[in-house]
């Protein structure tokens, strides 16, 4: 590798470029942080890497080990937790409304009306029976 000839620090980075690389190590997978990061170190103490890129580096990698950190924990959380049980709500019953419980009383009643009308023939026929018996 050959030697960085920049002499002139960089420019730190915009609040753009900031943020930018912070969406974009926060998208990072666990594993890809770790590849990050070590590429970060290893750049670091690489002795042909001029100082201009350090602060960006260094920065980098403090919001990468942050990153990795959390994910790890939140991964460590999960894998601790018992799956939650998923509860499922009883059907509620239906809410009738006037005009449907009239409609069932309606019902009811020409129903009770029939059982009467078919019983009252039941027995009619039942003494006419007896009378022709008799």
């Amino acid at each position: 590798m050959h030697k960085d000839n920049v002499t002139a620090p960089m420019e730190p980075f915009t609040s753009e470029e900031e943020t930018a690389l912070y969406e974009k190590l926060d998208r990072l997978s666990v594993s890809e942080l770790e590849a990050y990061i070590g590429s970060a170190k290893n750049s670091l103490g690489n002795r042909a890497l001029n100082a201009t890129w350090r602060p960006r580096i260094e920065l980098a990698l403090k919001r990468a080990e942050i990153v990795h950190i959390r994910e790890e924990a939140a991964a460590a959380l999960l894998a601790a937790e018992p799956p939650v049980a998923v509860v499922v709500p009883a059907p509620k019953a239906k809410k009738t409304t006037k005009s449907a419980k009239a409609k069932a009383a309606a019902a009811e009643t020409a129903e009770t009306a029939e059982v009467a009308e078919t019983a009252d023939a039941a027995e009619a026929a039942d003494a006419a029976d007896e009378a022709e018996e008799e």
